[in-house]
């Protein structure tokens, strides 16, 4: 029974008999198995559970199977556009049109015979022109058969004449062939208007003897095409291709790709339909192919031998997965096809030197231009990895002194890592150096699993140099290693008795930082662990000693391998420095520095990352023993003299940002020769070895080893840095009186803006030492967070410019409290759609530090603050940004290389968004909780103890119910970031906050209205009784502008007093605000009033005494308040615990007809700042729940009956009655509770309009303002 016969299902009539059903359900299971292995992975459980071979090849059909006018035309147009080649059988060619003509029969367009005949001989060959010129003259008509018939005859014939001719071979594959422009002119004049090939046949008549006319291949007269010489060594397509050439149909029918000369690289190619590797070792899965063939822009064919699939990964760090990847061996170029990339929804912007891939708004990659196509900038590609070993060899033995000689598979594992660069290390490859100092022994087999969690047993030992000493009279080192991590301390001992001592100091710092206890010890028998007193001490504390049996180290094996590490880099160490065996102390700190972040055998993460938690960055090593060349301080610098001291590269310092150093040449007298010293800032050439050639006294000494140990090859440990304190020499202070510099009287400094722009005028001038100071902690910062790699710049990359900005942090009283220094990338240049995507960032109202300090005052919150040092190299960035390097810090004999940015830098357009989005997602992954209603304020509570956070870009002010939960909070918040506790708040956004002894907080910005008088000149004024004279009308000013800009900066300085500390001053500053771009003398008058006015209430502040607990808010109106536009203007106010928290003053944007219409729209826009207030106090952990309706004063009694009514009976415009049904809306849903409020006890009439004395000093007293 064929498989056939069973996709028609069971017949009914007649029926079958047992035999024949037992044969049909055999069958049927047999053609499903059969249907079921052919489909793709990811479909087999679509049609798994359909139980008849029939329903599922009909499933299959009607998903597959369907025919469409695409594809008829797809086929078609195949038929169209074949022309047939010399170089292949006319036989054969002519076979392969049947099967297009067959293949269009399927698609229920059949072709008449003697159509297709036509057909074949209209495609024939150049060379067949006069065989074809006599069919088509011979009366009878030809069926395909008997065609194919003449074809072989005529074909025999020719080969027997051209027998021991040589025919010329090879593919022109992978080339790109030019078209010539006057045969494509003259081809193209019998090609249909709908249907554009790039080639056609002329069927014109060919004459005898000289050819007239021009050549159809080259477009020159005087030749045949047969006998055109451009057609030397080259072949013709078989399959012209389309301009619109569709994508694979069912797999039968070639696809259409343009390829160019070699390279490694992947590149974008538009022209592709389908992408293409030549290398089977990038694929990251594959399957063999069956025989199928490619065909190529110029039309010859190449193999296909496999399909699957590849992963790019962009130098941004994105990858992408490249599926039905066709392998060719055959094509020099790999080919990214920029059609299927789009419609996997990818996004192309071309440029003339670039290409931005994006998907969804994410920034994916570049490629940059190259002989005319764009090649993708890639990382970690295969392709990539092999190098020249002559060039990484020098690199890769810097790496390997820098790593203290550790061994070649460790380096492997961090180049893995990407925390040092590949190399192409030869197998075999030895260190002559490595070779002389470690003996490796064959390995115990381990014993036992590691610990699970830090802690749970430390491993120690005690080994001695030999008797050797170190400078500092150090006889012991001791081991002391984590089981779980590898993490290891070592410290440098005098006397075996000294092992408890730094046991205990060990277990203070360990517990303290992992707030975790020792549980279990293991070491050897020696006496030093066997005492009383450490017994005693283990006992003491539960700490379980286990110790080794006799005379078998092997059980403290950990340790034991650990001595054999250090001892054998220590040896390498010292003979490649030429350093003498007195300095074993410093090698072996500098060793277990290295090993520490080195990842072990068994592990894919560093020690040092599994102790510490963060991120490793190896930039910071060199190689030890080598030449330095250390500035000298500032404090012992000379006008004349060496700026630099020769050093020898000793080590890195402890809990500090700086090297270790030996002074072996100085000039300079503070500094001596012999002496150690600690800097940050120095240049390291890691060749030259100034001790190498140096006469020693120990030269004869014989080479360190320990004094036991059992090498176990399996365990791999790592040390931690322990300087030796003794080394440390102190340095001379000067005795000399340091005179403060004198730059002339205050008011004279005061009218020169001593601010340098440029590197170079920090540098030179009077301030230079604190200028160089604050560029090196910029510096500092800017690489300890991994901010760039200094690469290649890739071809046609324009990248980011940047620059230094410099200012003076000022504390309240004027005086200067930090020179700070920014390097700022200039993000001007940037372009949205290829460097950025988005730039929203949010940042908290100043109505939310309000609302937060008068509940801290309500509920007696404790507020700390803390400040982020660098916010914004803290975000992480998605696109992939090149910048140049800054100035004073571009790398010697690497000035043509650029900056990689990995992380955001101030300046740059997502900088402050990828800050953010760092920011809330390390708070919510802690517990934390965003306010819905300010993105920028976190709480979180539990227990009886709640904690808010609230962020300003880089200030965040800490509200909590106890100091413990705050000291929490900071201790999280400065594992997670930089950060710099600034204690108990007292300046936020350059607002003081003062608490009195009868409790409370007061907000006074009394230091920024002094410095806003001293700078416009009215620091002698006469105090004004109240900012706005209510009997003075301003209108526009006709005349010419006096003093525009000044006027506008005062109102600019204004406006921040205004929407911070001082309500009563917000209508007068609203109202001249309206006529900063031509003011005149009736609003300088007023301007000045205003003025006046701060004179005389300079130390005024909003006070939150904490009662009342409930949010209240005032609204009013002024109609016609401006005489030239006719509207009128709106003011609200809301209290929170004594004090304003939220308020306004506006012209109001619509024209109203009425006072009721107007009071309305204020009341509107009043409770729309209502209902974020509640929404506001709802997500908050401290306010009381339900939060009760917002009681809304109104001094209008018919706007307060309309909202009441349920009857919309207003004759009113179409915005006065939206208004009127969202007031009302939010009063029926519980927002807002509508009161009556008398005008004078208004306390929002003074932000509509000017008022006597009396009136402003009462609604001042009411919003919490007195003076301080």
């Amino acid at each position: 029974m064929h498989c056939f016969f069973v996709s028609r299902g069971k017949p009914s009539e007649p029926p079958l008999s047992p035999e024949e059903e037992a044969k049909f359900e055999a069958t049927d299971c047999l053609f499903r198995g059969a249907l079921i292995s052919v489909l793709a992975d990811n479909i087999v459980d679509v049609y798994m559970h359909i139980p008849s071979g029939k329903d599922m090849w009909d499933a299959l059909e009607a998903k597959f199977g369907v025919s469409d006018a695409g594809s008829e035309l797809y086929v078609m147009e195949q038929f169209y556009d074949y022309k047939m080649v010399d170089d292949r059988s006319v036989v054969e060619q002519a076979h392969e049109i049947q099967m297009l003509v067959k293949e269009l029969e399927n698609n229920h367009c059949e072709l008449p015979d003697k159509f297709v005949a036509g057909g074949i001989i209209a495609k024939l060959p150049p060379s067949w022109s006069d065989f074809a010129t006599s069919l088509k003259h011979k009366r009878q008509e030809f069926s395909v058969t008997d065609l194919i018939g003449s074809l072989g005859i005529e074909e025999k014939a020719r080969a027997k004449d051209n027998r021991g001719k040589k025919i010329e071979g090879g593919s022109s594959a992978n080339l790109v062939q030019k078209k010539n422009p006057h045969a494509s002119h003259n081809n193209n004049k019998k090609v249909k208007p709908d249907v554009k090939p790039k080639a056609t046949t002329n069927f014109k008549k060919k004459g005898k003897g000289k050819a007239k006319g021009d050549c159809f291949v080259c477009g020159k007269p005087g030749h045949w095409a047969k006998d055109c010489p451009e057609r030397k060594d080259k072949k013709s397509a078989n399959m012209v291709i389309s301009e619109d050439g569709g994508t694979l149909g069912y797999g039968k029918f070639l696809p259409t790709v343009l390829s160019v000369c070699h390279s490694p690289d992947w590149w974008v190619d538009t022209g592709a339909n389908i992408h293409v590797c030549a290398d089977i070792s990038l694929f990251s899965s594959y399957q063999v192919g069956r025989g199928s063939s490619l065909l190529m822009g110029n039309g010859s064919l190449a193999a296909v031998h496999g399909v699957g699939t590849v992963d790019l990964k962009f130098t941004s760090g994105k990858i992408v997965q490249l599926k039905n990847v066709q392998h060719v061996p055959s094509i020099k170029k790999n080919l990214v096809s920029g059609s299927l990339l789009c419609r996997d929804g990818f996004r192309l912007v071309f440029e003339s030197n670039k290409c931005v891939v994006s998907k969804y708004g994410t920034f994916i990659g570049k490629g940059y231009d190259s002989g005319g196509l764009f090649r993708f900038s890639l990382d970690d590609m295969c392709n990539k990895v092999v190098n020249h070993v002559s060039d990484d060899d020098d690199e890769s033995n810097v790496w390997h002194s820098r790593l203290c000689h550790v061994n070649f598979g460790c380096m492997t594992r961090l180049a893995n890592m990407s925390l040092i660069p590949k190399f192409t290390l030869v197998k075999g490859s030895k260190c002559h150096t490595c070779v002389q100092s470690k003996q490796p022994r064959k390995p115990h087999k381990a014993s036992e699993a590691r610990n699970l969690a830090p802690l749970e047993l430390v491993h120690s030992d005690l080994c001695e140099m030999n008797g050797v000493l170190t400078k500092g009279g150090k006889k012991y080192f001791m081991t002391l290693i984590d089981d779980c991590t590898r993490f290891c301390y070592v410290y440098l001992l005098k006397t075996k008795d000294e092992a408890l001592h730094y046991f205990k100091i060990y277990k203070a710092e360990v517990e303290n930082q992992l707030e975790r206890k020792i549980k279990r010890l293991r070491s050897d028998r020696g006496g030093e662990y066997f005492s009383n007193e450490f017994t005693s001490f283990c006992e003491e504390y539960g700490i379980i000693h286990e110790r080794t049996p006799p005379y078998s180290p092997q059980s403290n094996g950990v340790a034991e391998r650990k001595n054999r590490t250090l001892t054998e880099m220590v040896n390498a160490m010292l003979d490649t420095a030429g350093l003498s065996k007195e300095w074993w102390g410093e090698a072996i700190l500098t060793a277990c520095h290295v090993l520490n972040r080195i990842p072990t055998k068994h592990k894919e993460v560093t020690p040092f990352e599994e102790w510490e938690r963060k991120k490793l960055n190896l930039s910071h090593l060199r190689t030890w023993g080598c030449l330095a060349k250390v500035n000298v301080p500032i404090a012992k610098k000379r006008k004349l003299g060496p700026k630099t001291v020769d050093c020898v590269f000793l080590g890195y310092a402890i809990h500090s940002v700086g090297y270790r150093f030996l002074i072996v040449n100085s000039g300079v007298p503070d500094m001596r020769v012999g002496t150690i010293t600690e800097s940050r800032d120095a240049t390291f050439f890691e060749n030259e070895f100034p001790m190498k050639n140096a006469p020693s006294t120990s030269s004869q000494e014989p080479i360190l080893s320990p004094e036991h140990f059992v090498p176990i090859e399996h365990i791999d440990q790592t040390l931690e840095e322990n300087p030796e304190e003794d080394n440390i020499v102190a340095t001379r202070k000067s005795k000399r009186q340091r005179t403060a510099k004198s730059f002339g009287d205050d008011y004279i400094v005061y009218l020169v803006d001593d601010t340098p722009r440029t590197i170079e005028e920090a540098y030179s001038s009077p301030d230079a030492d604190y200028w160089k100071e604050a560029v090196r902690s910029e510096m500092d910062s800017i690489m300890s967070n991994g901010t760039w790699e200094v690469v290649e710049r890739p071809y046609g990359c324009k990248p980011v410019g940047c620059k230094w900005v410099f200012k003076k942090k000022l504390r309240p009283d004027g005086t200067i409290e930090k020179y700070k220094a920014r390097l700022v990338a200039k993000g001007y240049t940037q372009k949205e759609g290829e460097d950025f995507f988005d730039t929203y960032s949010p940042v908290a109202r100043l109505t939310t530090i309000r609302v937060l300090l008068a509940l801290a005052a309500s509920h007696g919150l404790l507020v700390h603050q803390m400040d982020v040092k660098t916010a914004f190299l803290n975000g992480e960035l998605e696109e992939e940004i090149y910048m140049d390097q800054p100035d004073g810090y571009v790398l010697e004999g690497q000035e043509g290389m650029v900056c990689k940015l990995l992380k955001s830098l101030y300046g740059l357009k997502q900088a402050p968004k990828q800050w953010h989005e760092k920011f809330d997602n390390t708070l919510t992954s802690a517990g934390f909780v965003v306010n819905e209603a300010d993105k920028c304020v976190y709480y979180r509570y539990g227990g009886g103890e709640g904690v808010i956070l609230c962020l300003y870009v880089d200030d965040i002010l800490i509200f909590g119910t106890s100091l413990n939960v705050i000291e929490e909070v900071k201790d999280f918040l400065s594992k997670s970031f930089e950060m710099k506790d600034l204690g108990v708040a007292d300046v936020i956004l350059n607002i003081k906050l003062l608490r009195g002894d009868e409790g409370g907080i007061t907000l006074v910005q009394s230091h920024y209205v002094d410095k806003v008088l001293s700078r416009f000149g009215y620091s002698d004024c006469k105090a004004a009784p109240t900012p706005y004279d209510p009997s003075v009308l301003l209108r526009k000013n006709r005349r010419i502008a006096r003093d525009q800009l000044r006027y506008s900066q005062i109102i600019g300085s204004l406006m921040y007093l205004a929407s911070a500390t001082r309500p009563d001053i917000s209508f007068a500053v609203s109202k001249l605000s309206q006529f900063v771009s031509n003011p005149g003398d009736d609003h300088w008058h007023a301007l000045e009033r205003v003025m006046r006015y701060l004179k005389g209430t300079m130390s005024y502040g909003i006070h939150y005494a904490g009662y009342p607990k409930v949010l209240e808010g005032y609204s009013d109106s002024n109609w016609i308040s401006d005489a030239d536009e006719i509207k009128a203007t709106s003011g609200y106010v809301f209290t929170l615990g004594g004090g304003a928290v939220s308020w306004k003053s506006c012209k109001q944007t619509i024209l109203t007809r009425s006072t009721m219409e107007a009071e309305l729209t204020a009341l509107d826009t009043a409770t729309v700042e209502a209902e974020w207030l509640r929404e506001l106090l709802m997500d908050l952990p401290v306010v009381e729940k339900p939060v009760p309706a917002i009681l809304m004063n109104c001094d209008n009694q018919t706007v307060i009956i309309k909202v009441n009514s349920s009857k919309d009976n207003m004759k009113s415009s179409r915005h006065v009655k939206r208004r009127l049904k969202s007031v009302r809306k939010q009063k029926n849903s519980g927002v807002i509770a509508l009161d009556y409020v008398q005008t004078a006890k208004n306390l929002a009439d003074q932000f509509t309009k000017g008022l006597p004395r009396n009136v402003i000093d009462c609604a001042s007293r009411e919003m919490g303002l007195r003076p301080t």
